[in-house]
């Protein structure tokens, strides 16, 4: 019995060493082209250039190796649940997402999840949680994805949807940092021809434990779950003006504190951001009041911000790109303010990641459609 023990442990171990290290591979084979792709600035490259179409084709997983290396699928190895999967620990820096068996026999996806899922691939960025690979069986279909660094919780926990006595208080720096962060990776999705679906504050990752807010806060949060709800929920007229208008939902939540709750925080909040009096609706309560006029000022920004995204049209609503530029501008301002340092952030992959749950955003809506466009900052 002991040696059956240790040879199933042995097994175990090397499935789950092969796993991470066929998906390490993948993963430097997949940077270095993007790189080679984008050249040596770094930017965000436009629907249709070269770069948008160098994404790496995502691995097909044997199955027999996922479940060796989440034990067979163990309840020792979940690390987070959610609405349509089950999150597993699956080796060094890779989470597998099992669909529920439920959801399977009633065919989300059925035979597109192959090919939906590897429509998803995009080249890397620091603000997404990637999906590096897939698998599938009878009964069976699995995601595998980048895990979160130590530390991580949903904007959600932090936003007060969990135990507040182990959930720090993000300041305001700390959450402009947080939207810009969202925002670049929302735009690198739209750049590669990817919608979202589902931009809520569960689908936003934050490394909590990144320091006080300095450098590495720039690349501290992650989007989870892009793409899902075209199998799972068989939509496929989600367009990139619906993530845009989520996510100034998402942006109101962190600068209000409160929750969306169907559309009734924009109902009270965007009235006063319209009338210049948006100080009254800001989360002073946990993150404090404004420092001085000049943080006073970058708070409004972000606001308008969130008032173009929500209280426009679908046809008037800025693109993320634009929304973007603007939230990067007030994080770099914050750090100007701060004398953080402007180098590249360093940051592991490894460690517990429990959030990738997932969770879903009805159809959007416009609530004043004769608002106005997104003005420049000032």
């Amino acid at each position: 019995m002991y040696d059956a023990a240790v040879h199933h442990a042995l097994v175990a171990g090397a499935a789950a060493a092969l796993l991470a290290l066929a998906v390490a591979l993948f993963l430097l084979w997949r940077r270095r082209r993007a790189a080679a792709a984008r050249g040596t600035d770094g930017a965000v490259s436009r629907p249709g250039s070269a770069a948008a179409t160098t994404a790496a084709p995502l691995p097909v997983v044997p199955l027999a190796d996922v479940e060796r290396a989440t034990d067979g699928f163990h309840p020792s190895r979940i690390i987070g649940q959610g609405r349509h999967f089950a999150v597993y620990a699956a080796g060094p820096g890779v989470a597998a997402k099992r669909m529920h068996p439920h959801l399977v026999l009633v065919d989300p996806g059925g035979r597109r999840f192959p090919a939906a899922v590897r429509s998803l691939a995009v080249p890397p960025h620091p603000n997404l949680a990637a999906i590096v690979g897939l698998s599938e069986g009878p009964g069976e279909r699995v995601i595998l994805v980048e895990r979160a660094p130590v530390g991580a919780a949903s904007l959600d926990r932090l936003l007060g949807g969990g135990d507040a006595r182990h959930i720090p208080t993000l300041s305001w720096r700390q959450r402009a940092a947080v939207a810009a962060g969202a925002a670049r990776g929302l735009a690198h999705l739209h750049a590669h021809g990817v919608v979202h679906g589902r931009v809520r504050p569960c689908n936003v990752l934050v490394n909590a434990s990144a320091g006080g807010g300095g450098a590495r806060w720039r690349h501290a949060t992650r989007l989870t779950d892009y793409g899902l709800a075209a199998f799972l929920d068989r939509r496929d007229d989600a367009g990139a003006e619906d993530d845009v208008y989520m996510f100034g939902a998402v942006l109101l939540e962190l600068l209000t504190g409160r929750r969306w709750d169907g559309g009734r925080l924009a109902d009270w909040a965007l009235p006063h951001i319209r009338a210049d009096t948006g100080m009254e609706v800001l989360d002073v309560a946990r993150a404090g009041a404004p420092a001085d006029k000049a943080e006073a000022r970058l708070l409004a920004r972000a606001a308008r911000v969130a008032l173009a995204c929500v209280g426009n049209d679908g046809r008037s609503r800025p693109g993320m790109p634009e929304v973007s530029t603007i939230l990067s501008d007030v994080e770099a301002a914050y750090r100007r303010r701060d004398g953080a340092p402007m180098g590249e952030d360093e940051e592991g992959d490894d460690g517990d990641e429990g959030r990738l749950s997932g969770c879903l955003l009805g159809p959007s809506r416009s609530i004043h459609k004769a608002d106005t466009l997104l003005r420049p900052p000032v």
